[in-house]
């Protein structure tokens, strides 16, 4: 599914993160009004999957439709627009968000000494409560490393933080 028509690339960073491409190429298709049908035929794929993907656009406030009724067959049809007018209030919402919630896990994660086995991974106090058994597959709990889950987070706030100076630009 891949659609020559450009969208501000801010945006196609966070619908790919926060959805996916298919999300992406039906925001593309979006460029002026379609019905969810001529979209699938479009792309090349089924009419459902399409609504799908509308409708979770839909959910997040960036398309809305109107939906007339074929007054022969008695059924609705919908014609898809895309919000412009919502879609700066859609990214700061969700990088914000997720921002806060990166850098609360990046706290936590400094801020604690964690516990794991090969199944789980506790803070300190409940591996104490546990007396470092785990209550899954009783191994022992060991002093786990998380170098590597705090580097992944620095990424992950990084690149939240270069979109959000993308979309200052």
């Amino acid at each position: 599914m891949v659609s020559k028509v450009s969208l501000n690339p801010v945006l196609v960073d966070v619908l790919t993160m926060s959805m996916s491409n298919d999300h992406v190429e039906i925001m593309k298709k979006l460029s002026k009004p379609k019905h969810d049908e001529d979209i699938a035929g479009e792309l090349g794929i089924k009419a459902t999957i399409v609504r799908t993907l509308l409708n979770d656009l839909h959910a997040k406030g960036l398309v809305e439709y109107d939906r007339m009724k074929n007054k022969k067959t008695g059924w609705y049809t919908y014609l898809w627009m895309k919000r412009e007018d919502k879609v700066d209030e859609y990214l700061d919402g969700y990088l914000q968000e997720t921002l806060e919630e990166l850098n609360g896990q990046l706290e936590s994660e400094k801020d604690t000494a964690f516990f794991g086995c090969s199944c789980s991974k506790v803070a300190m106090g409940r591996a104490m409560e546990l007396n470092f058994m785990c209550p899954e597959c009783n191994g022992a709990l060991t002093e786990f490393n998380n170098t590597k889950t705090v580097r992944q987070l620095n990424g992950q706030i990084a690149k939240i933080n270069r979109i959000l100076k993308k979309k200052k630009k």
